[in-house]
C-alpha cells in the first residue's frame, strides 16, 4: 500500500507541476488504530515548480485535495505551511510526527523537525487538545443509538487527554500512537483498562456499551479542571519566523533541497 500512495502522490506532482517536499500517512493508522475499514490519510506540503507564480498577482494554490475511495489526500503549499507552522498548527505536528513517512526531502525534514522540538508552543497544542477532548465529549450523549460513531469520539477523547497527560508530565512533544502514549502516561489503572479496551474495540470495529460510556464520561469530567490549570502553565514556545523565512529562501533561490 504504501507504493501505491507514494505513485499516486508521484502522479500528483507531475500532474499539478509541484514537488512535494512532505507526505505522510496521518489518521488511525499513524495513530496505531486503524482497521480494515479505515480511510488513508495523507498529508503533503508542497512548492509549486514555477517560481514566479509566487511573484504573479494571481496567487498560486494553497491547497490541494484530492479524494478517491478510500484514500484522502490533502497538500498545503509550503507558505501556507509555514504560516500554519508559525501558529503551532496541530495537524502541522502531526504530520512530521507521524511514523509513516512517504516523502521526504532530507534537508528540509530535518530543518522543520528541528523547529519544532524548539519552538513549537505545547501551549497551544494543549488548549488545541483540550478543546477536542471536551468538543468529543459533548458529542457523547448525541450519539445513542450509533454505536460505532460513539466508539470513534471516545477514541478522540481518549487520545487527546493521553496526548494532553504527556505533555503535561513529561514537558515534551507527544508521540501520536496511542499504544506508545498509554505505556508512558501516568494514570490509575483501572483508567488505563478502560482506555485499552476503547482502542482494541476501535481496531476490531466492535461496540461499546452505553454503561461504560457513561462512565467514562464522570472520570474524564473529573480530570478536565485540573489539566486545565496545567495546561496554562505549559511552555509558550519561541518565534520561528526569520528561521522559515529562510526556509523558504533557500528552496526558492536554489530549488528543492537534496
Amino acid at each position: 500500500m504504501k507504493e501505491n500512495l507514494i505513485s499516486r502522490l508521484r502522479y500528483l506532482e507531475k500532474n499539478e507541476d509541484i514537488t512535494i517536499l512532505m507526505a505522510a500517512v496521518t489518521g488511525s493508522h499513524s495513530f496505531g488504530l486503524s482497521s480494515v475499514q479505515s480511510d488513508y490519510d495523507v498529508r503533503f506540503i508542497y512548492v509549486h515548480n514555477d517560481k514566479r507564480s509566487y511573484l504573479s498577482l494571481s496567487q498560486p494554490v494553497e491547497v490541494i485535495q484530492v479524494k478517491e475511495g478510500v484514500f484522502d489526500m490533502e497538500g498545503w503549499d509550503l507558505f501556507k505551511s509555514s504560516r500554519l507552522t508559525l501558529k503551532s498548527n496541530p495537524a502541522l505536528f502531526e504530520l512530521f510526527q507521524s511514523p509513516i513517512r512517504l516523502i521526504t526531502h532530507p534537508d528540509y525534514f530535518r530543518k522543520m523537525t528541528g523547529l519544532i522540538a524548539d519552538c513549537y508552543s505545547k501551549k497551544a497544542l494543549g488548549h488545541h487538545y483540550y478543546r477536542m477532548m471536551s468538543d468529543n465529549l459533548q458529542q457523547v450523549t448525541k450519539t445513542r443509538g450509533s454505536e460505532r460513531k460513539e466508539l470513534k469520539i471516545w477514541v478522540q477523547v481518549y487520545r487527546s487527554y493521553l496526548t494532553l497527560e504527556y505533555i503535561i508530565q513529561r514537558g515534551s512533544l507527544p508521540p501520536l500512537s496511542v499504544w506508545e502514549l498509554l505505556d508512558s502516561v501516568s494514570t490509575d489503572q483501572g483508567m488505563k483498562n478502560r482506555m485499552t479496551r476503547i482502542f482494541k474495540a476501535k481496531e476490531m470495529e466492535e461496540c461499546i456499551s452505553n454503561d461504560e460510556g457513561e462512565n467514562n464520561v464522570s472520570l474524564i469530567v473529573g480530570k478536565s479542571l485540573s489539566i486545565k490549570n496545567e495546561i496554562t502553565r505549559l511552555h509558550q514556545g519561541k518565534n520561528m519566523e526569520m528561521e522559515l523565512n529562510e526556509l523558504i529562501w533557500a528552496i526558492l533561490e536554489w530549488g528543492v533541497m537534496r
